[in-house]
C-alpha cells in the first residue's frame, strides 16, 4: 500500500461583504468560528467514493485565546484487514485572527512526525523533521477553516512544516450537499506547492473539499455538519 499525502488538510462574527455570485476572494474578514460553525465542523471522508475516515474541528476559548484542535483518520482495509491507516491530530492556539501557536502530529502507518510552529514577532518559527523553517510574517495553516486563508500566496504546511507557496484561484459557484440541504458555494483551487480543491459557502464556512493521494486516488471531504452556526 502506498502511503498517501494529505495535502488538503495541509486544518467567524463575519466582517465582509457576500456578493450575489459568491464568496468574495479578496474581502476582509474577522472570523469567530462559534458563530459559523458552532463548537465543531465534521466531515466524512470518502477514497473513490468509499467511506474510509472522518476530518473533525473543534472550537473553544480560554483565557482570551481560540483553540483549535482538528482530527483526522484514515483507515483503509483489504478484505477486512487495515492495509493502511493515518491519524493527524494538530492543536492551535489563535488571537484575533492570527495563529499564535500550533503542534500537528502526524501518525502515517507508524511512521510518526511533528510540527511546531510559534509566533515570533511579526513571524513565525517552525520546527519539523525537515528541520527549522523562519517566516518573516504570520501564516496561515493548512487547516482551512478560516476563510482568511484565500487572501494568502504562503501557507504553513502542517503536514510537512514547510512554507508553501501558493495562488489559491477561485472558480464556479456549485451546489454542496450539508446537514442543512444543498446550498450554494464557491470553488477555489490551490496550485503551486499545493494543489487541493476547496468549497466556501456565502458566509465563509468551509463545506467541501477534494484534493489526490500520492496514489492519484481521489480523497473527498462530505460535510456532515459544517453549517452549526447561524447566518
Amino acid at each position: 500500500m502506498k502511503k498517501f499525502l494529505f495535502g488538503g488538510m495541509v486544518g467567524l462574527s463575519m466582517i465582509m461583504s457576500q456578493p450575489v455570485n459568491g464568496l468574495a476572494k479578496d474581502s476582509p474578514r474577522s472570523v469567530n468560528p462559534m458563530s459559523l460553525y458552532g463548537n465543531e465542523i465534521v466531515f466524512d471522508v470518502y477514497r473513490e467514493g468509499t467511506l474510509v475516515g472522518s476530518h473533525t474541528v473543534q472550537f473553544s476559548k480560554s483565557d482570551g485565546y481560540l483553540n483549535v484542535r482538528s482530527v483526522f483518520q484514515l483507515d483503509i482495509k483489504f478484505l477486512f484487514i487495515t492495509a493502511y491507516s493515518y491519524l493527524y491530530e494538530s492543536d492551535a492556539r489563535w488571537r484575533n485572527d492570527q495563529l499564535q501557536k500550533l503542534e500537528a502530529r502526524v501518525d502515517d502507518n507508524g511512521g510518526l512526525s511533528v510540527v511546531r510552529a510559534v509566533q515570533e514577532g511579526d513571524g513565525m518559527r517552525i520546527e519539523s523533521v525537515n528541520g527549522q523553517a523562519d517566516s518573516e510574517i504570520l501564516l496561515f495553516p493548512t487547516n482551512h477553516w478560516h476563510a482568511g486563508v484565500l487572501n494568502q500566496t504562503q501557507v504553513l504546511n502542517t503536514l510537512t512544516g514547510r512554507i508553501n507557496d501558493v495562488q489559491i484561484v477561485d472558480g464556479d459557484r456549485e451546489t454542496v450537499d450539508t446537514e442543512r440541504g444543498p446550498i450554494q458555494a464557491t470553488h477555489f483551487a490551490y496550485t503551486g506547492d499545493l494543489e487541493n480543491e476547496v468549497w466556501y459557502d456565502d458566509a465563509g464556512r468551509w463545506v467541501k473539499m477534494r484534493f489526490k493521494g500520492t496514489d492519484d486516488s481521489i480523497i473527498d471531504y462530505v460535510c456532515r455538519r459544517c453549517q452549526g452556526g447561524a447566518s
